[in-house]
Formats: C-alpha cells, structure tokens, sequence
C-alpha cells in the first residue's frame, strides 16, 4: 500500500512540473507586442528611415533570449517597412522588453497605402500594422521560433486624439459637415 502511495505521489508531483512548464512555454509562446514610438530618422531619395520602439511582454516566470529576428512591417496588406537583427537580447521574467529597430520604407511601395491610412486617419479608426515574418528565440535554454503570418497589433487606437488635435478636428467637422459627410464621417 506504501508503495502504491508512493508511486501515485511521484506520478502526481510528475504530473504536476509538466503542467506547470507547459504552461510557462506557452506564456512564453504567447507576448503581447505594441509599437511604442516611431521616429523618421532621415529621408533619402525613394526611401524613408524609421526608428521604432516596439513593447514586448513577457508573461512566463522564465527570462526568454531574442536570439534573432526578420519582420516585415505591412499596412492593410502593403509592405512599408523591413526590420531584421542577430543581436541578441534578452527579456526578463514577467516584465516588459523595450527594443529600438530601424527600418526602410519604400515611398514608391508606401505611396497605395496613403490613401486608406488617411481614411483611417479621419474616421478615428484604429491604425493596424500587420507583421509577417519570424523571431528566433532561446528559452529555459530550448531554442524556438515565434513565427509571424500577418500578424496584427494596433500603432494606434485613435491617432487625433493621441497627438491632441481632435479639439481642433471636433471644430472643423462642426464647420463643414457637409465635407465630413461626404467622406462618410458623421
């Protein structure tokens, strides 16, 4: 009977560590990511280069190593920007990891894109960039890949009024409601 006990003690403790690491993989697996800032550093010819802060947060108990990653940066399906490094970086647990990229944007790629940025500009809508791409990570010392297929987080949830204009922007729809309904804003 002792032996039986014993033997269903170790299976449950058993049990017990392999839940508990699966469920730290699978916080590890699963960040939150949101664009923090972003900078034009410096315009040459056809092309633009942007500085950009992205959050990332680490939900496991674990510290997660960025080993390497490659991401392209897309608006409603137009690739805008490239970003990729193999330095590498490393996340602690529980806490949320800053990292500053640059990219490129291509103005003759971007050039589609203005049109319905714009639109979301003005209709307050939430500004979503979609990623497509791969992050090579290390944890608990397993290597891993995360990887991205038109992956969406938001840059913005209402760009007026995160740069203080829609006083202003509230005034000039009140003036010209005409316009404003005419680009079906009400």
């Amino acid at each position: 009977m002792k032996k039986t006990l014993l033997f269903g003690g170790l299976a449950l403790a058993g049990f017990g560590m392999y839940r508990y690491f699966k469920y730290q993989v699978n916080m590890a697996m699963n960040y939150d990511y949101k664009i923090k800032d972003f900078k034009i550093e410096k315009i040459d010819g056809t092309n633009v280069t942007v500085s950009i802060s992205v959050d990332i947060k680490n939900k496991s108990s674990f510290k997660v190593k960025i080993r390497e990653y490659d991401l392209q940066l897309s608006f409603k399906g137009i690739p805008f920007a490239n970003t990729k490094t193999n330095v590498e970086m490393e996340i602690l647990p529980e806490s949320v990891f800053t990292f500053k990229t640059n990219g490129v944007i291509s103005l003759d790629k971007a050039k589609t894109a203005i049109i319905p940025f714009v639109n979301d500009v003005i209709k307050r809508n939430p500004i979503k960039i979609e990623i497509v791409g791969f992050i090579k990570i290390k944890f608990l010392g397993v290597p891993s890949t995360i990887k991205f297929n038109s992956e969406q987080i938001t840059y913005s949830q209402d760009l007026i009024a995160e740069y203080k204009l829609d006083k202003g922007y509230d005034k000039l729809k009140d003036k010209y409601p005409k316009v404003f309904s005419a680009l079906g804003i009400k």
